[in-house]
């Protein structure tokens, strides 16, 4: 079975076409890069770049999925790394929904990643999590409260084109994404290990995260159920606050968390990132996925244990 997959040299892209090549699958990888794409794959995949697709090529796969887009949290959000940010993942989800939308019908499924930012922040309470917010919560689409809403909100509109030819797309809502290896939580890991974890900020910041193995199982559930179509949200049901995290975290490699970081100096570093990743968040709840029967592997933070690699641990 052929399937499509754009930034297919990312954390969670990489970890998906291993998981569908070792499935026997066809994978076609697109990205700005065929040499890049050869050196994680070799010959196992076809690798493209974007300008050479085109309908012939995905007529007959079964799906498309799209996780490009530029790392949110690689660097300080100048206007140009914002610009940056918001345009590699609508540019390239445009196109892959114009090209689905030529095939109307009989296009494959567009699997579109999206992110629970889409929901604007939540102020955080002075105890417990504020309200949960589920793939009922009205979204205002045409404004944003802040930058991760609006970058959000604009990706999921640029897949449209598709959805209005008929095409089936389902918009990934992704929390954090937590793994053995790759992606945030080896950087999440790192003060803690030289004994400088602690609260960001007030530490009350919902965080809504997810396994690396419960989000794949989850792709592969919904691709199995093909009466499943919009928005889904993509994050474990154990939702808690940042330093009830940072407390898991902290218990898992036998040190203490007790070292804050003021919500002032996080500001002074990263400006207008560490508003929006770090000091404040959401509280996403998996409502359909729950309601459709998805059995998640790792629900709740004191399974932490099980998901860090042992490589973290002393």
């Amino acid at each position: 079975m052929k399937r499509i997959i754009a930034g297919a040299t990312g954390f969670i892209g990489q970890q998906l076409t291993k998981r569908w090549l070792a499935a026997g699958h066809q994978i076609v990888a697109i990205g700005r890069s065929r040499a890049k794409i050869k050196q994680c794959f070799g010959a196992q995949v076809q690798a493209l770049e974007w300008q050479e697709l085109n309908t012939e090529i995905i007529q007959n796969a079964q799906v498309v999925v799209n996780l490009a887009g530029a790392n949110i949290g690689a660097g300080r959000w100048t206007t140009k790394r914002r610009q940056q940010i918001l345009d590699s993942r609508v540019n390239t989800t445009r196109q892959l929904a114009e090209l689905c939308a030529r095939l109307g019908a009989q296009s494959p499924a567009l699997f579109n990643a999206s992110a629970v930012g889409v929901y604007g922040l939540q102020t955080s309470m002075a105890e417990g999590l504020p309200p949960a917010l589920d793939e009922t919560t009205t979204i205002d689409f045409q404004q944003a409260p802040d930058f991760l809403a609006k970058v959000g909100r604009a990706w999921e509109l640029a897949a449209l084109p598709a959805k209005n030819a008929g095409a089936r797309v389902v918009w990934m809502r992704f929390g954090v994404v937590l793994a053995k290896h790759g992606g945030v939580l080896p950087r999440l890991a790192l003060p803690v290990r030289f004994f400088l974890g602690g609260p960001m900020g007030s530490g009350q910041q919902p965080f809504s995260w997810i396994s690396l193995v419960d989000l794949l199982n989850a792709i592969d559930f919904l691709l199995d159920h093909s009466e499943i179509n919009g928005a889904v949200n993509l994050v474990a049901p154990g939702c808690v606050t940042q330093k009830q995290f940072i407390q898991a975290l902290a218990k898992v490699l036998h040190r203490p968390s007790f070292f804050p970081l003021p919500a002032i100096v996080l500001k002074l570093l990263f400006g207008q990132m560490a508003e929006e990743l770090l000091l404040k968040g959401q509280r996403v709840y998996p409502k359909r996925l729950l309601e459709l029967g998805f059995q998640f592997k790792y629900p709740k933070v004191s399974q932490l244990d099980k998901i860090i690699s042992s490589e973290f641990v002393d």
